[in-house]
């Protein structure tokens, strides 16, 4: 009896706890492959600066799924990143470069015989070639497009910091290895239509082995929605609270922060009925710990969703980033409204207006704000109808399906991995 189809998942981090939003996609997608009937084993590296202590992990990651477990330092260094001035990689890349780790990987796959090794992020592609010499189909699943968020930081510089021309060293490098990666493997999964559409033109010739495989929230103990929590509606008698959580050594969301402390909230400074601002997440810059008026850093926190449930509405103030914004997905899950920039919502086809609030600079907020403050109906109904949006998609049903087909398509004549392959010789 053939066996079910053995996927190998490989990730530059052990994903656990599953807190942030790359580590939430690896979980995901394993699961969408184990509901197809595959097996899915992982392969981990293990960074110090996301370093995990391996026997804090859970039963479920112990076993068969998470015992290959590689230890690299991935410390970032100012010396070691300028030598790599002339590295045909970029320095976010090298950090996870490790030959003990190429050799462990090519053990496993070679014990293992895994009809697919699924790359998760651009990161572990360095190991390409690695993987080169075994018969094995190579998929590569994208959780952003790496190039943007390097050029969206280095044009946040100003031009006198030295820094930049570094940062726009680093963006050509990452645009030319994600062009070339996406050109390499068999298979492309793009987390959202907008990253979906900028990796078939890095590849267009492999456009029909390209798909869409999005994100879609599992939430534990659902919040009640705001059309039924009376006590969650503003009517003056509280300061409106908002929050934002997310991961901060991300650069996104600490660029987010960082606007909305020099921006947006001293846009309500003045107000008699000034909203609260709560933010949380972890390995934020000491900064983001400084006490502020109308505002509250907590941290990381345990419960994610109870933190967002305790708020009146989160705040995305987004500029930088691509893939899908998970945060904003699990908020609108479980019925809390969102005020948000473009780029926080981009991807997740949502109408401004209807399923969140849109402004993208601290004048539009402050705006938007004094609408939700002037109009106590406002956020009940955005709440509605983003449960709705959620609760009566069928595009997670059509991108499963498209992947299945596409998986059995791809693996009915491919070689299962072995050995390394050997030249055969003509002489």
């Amino acid at each position: 009896m053939p066996h079910p189809l053995r996927i190998l998942q490989v990730y530059n981090r052990i994903p656990f706890p599953p807190r942030d939003g790359g580590v939430k996609a690896v979980w995901h997608t394993r699961q969408v492959f184990e509901d197809l009937g595959c097996e899915v084993k992982g392969f981990f590296l293990n960074p110090s600066r996301n370093w995990v202590d391996p026997s804090t992990l859970p039963e479920t990651m112990r076993g068969h799924y998470g015992k290959e477990i590689v230890e690299i330092d991935s410390e970032i260094r100012i010396l070691r990143a300028l030598a790599t001035l002339t590295a045909r990689l970029p320095y976010h890349l090298l950090r996870f470069e490790s030959s003990i780790a190429a050799k462990r990987l090519g053990h496993v796959i070679g014990s293992y015989r895994p009809d697919l090794v699924l790359l998760e992020g651009l990161p572990m592609a360095i190991y390409l070639e690695a993987l080169r010499p075994y018969n094995c189909k190579i998929w590569y699943r994208s959780h952003n497009i790496e190039s943007d968020i390097i050029q969206q930081k280095a044009a946040s510089l100003s031009p006198w910091n030295p820094f930049k021309l570094w940062m726009q060293g680093e963006y050509r490098k990452m645009k030319a290895f994600e062009r070339q990666t996406a050109g390499a493997v068999d298979a492309v999964l793009a987390i959202s239509p907008h990253d979906l559409n900028q990796l078939q033109a890095m590849a267009p010739e492999h456009k029909e082995t390209m798909l869409h495989l999005g994100y879609w929230p599992v939430i534990e103990s659902p919040a009640e929605p705001h059309t039924k929590a009376k006590a969650r509606v503003w009517h003056g008698e509280r300061p409106l609270k908002l929050g934002f959580i997310g991961t901060m050594d991300w650069l996104p969301n600490q660029d987010a922060v960082q606007w909305l402390l020099h921006e947006w909230i001293p846009a309500t400074e003045s107000w008699p009925n000034r909203p609260e601002f709560h933010v949380a997440g972890r390995k934020a810059p000491a900064f983001f710990a400084q006490k502020r008026p109308a505002y509250f850093f907590h941290g990381e926190v345990e419960d994610a969703q109870g933190f967002m449930s305790s708020c009146d509405a989160m705040v995305f103030p987004l500029r930088m980033g691509s893939g899908l914004k998970i945060k904003v997905l699990e908020a609108m899950a479980l019925g809390i409204p969102v005020i948000s920039t473009a780029q926080g919502v981009q991807g997740m086809g949502l109408t401004p207006g209807e399923h969140y609030l849109h402004a993208e600079n601290a004048e539009q907020f402050a705006q938007t704000v004094r609408e939700v403050l002037d109009s106590p109906n406002l956020l009940p109904r955005l709440s509605e109808h983003a449960l709705l949006k959620f609760r009566n998609n069928t595009e997670q049903l059509e991108q499963v399906a498209a992947l299945n087909n596409l998986l059995r398509s791809s693996l009915s004549s491919g070689d299962k991995a072995t050995t390394p392959k050997t030249k055969t010789s003509t002489a």
